[in-house]
Parts: C-alpha cells; structure tokens; sequence
C-alpha cells in the first residue's frame, strides 16, 4: 500500500495473478515477495525479461542475509521496512526522495 502513494501500483497475491499481470502489461519496475517460491520467483523474472527487457526486478527476502538471487536486479530484506522498500523503489526508478512525504525525478 505504501508503494501505491508514489507509484502506479498492481498487486498480485499468487503466481497465476502475477504472470496474468505480465502477459497483459509492462512495467518499469516488478517486485516479487519471498513469499513466492524460488522456481515461481524464476519464473515470474524471466517472463518479465522476455517481454519488458528493461524493466527491473526487485527481490524481496525474509532477511537482509537472504540467499543471493541472480534473476533480479536488486535485492531487499523485508528488515527493510516500509520505507527501505519505498526508498529501493524509488532509487531504481531513478526518484530521490527529498522526505517521506515526496518524490522527485533524479537529475541524470
């Protein structure tokens, strides 16, 4: 929920919803929880890569020390918080956030 204050936001709550988001849209930017399975987790990436090349994928792990994940672009520990996982959004989308309540586009 915290996502959808600053971004367009879809959510899905299981694989099949997932991969249904993925045939049907594109994305700049897909998280996958560690509440999905590493071969769903797999999957889901590579579905993203064959249709969107430059989207990036943000792995979620029940740690910081989570295991390494090769199929996404960045990893986050959901220790993080809310708003460690708002900020990795917003860093890999190319935003800084100047508080916890704004966003802006990072000059380049």
């Amino acid at each position: 929920m915290i996502l959808g204050a600053f971004f367009a936001v879809r959510g899905a709550g299981r694989f099949n919803e997932a991969r249904t988001l993925l045939t049907s849209n594109t994305f700049d930017l897909v998280v996958l929880c560690h509440s999905l399975t590493p071969d769903e987790c797999e999957r889901l990436a590579a579905m993203t890569r064959e249709r969107s090349p430059r989207c990036q994928i943000l792995a979620m792990s029940a740690s910081s020390r989570g295991n390494a994940k090769p199929w996404a672009d960045k990893q986050l520990g959901v220790d993080a918080g809310p708003y460690g996982l708002l900020k990795k959004c917003a860093e890999m989308l190319g935003f800084v956030l100047k508080s916890k309540a704004r966003a802006t586009t990072h000059a380049a």
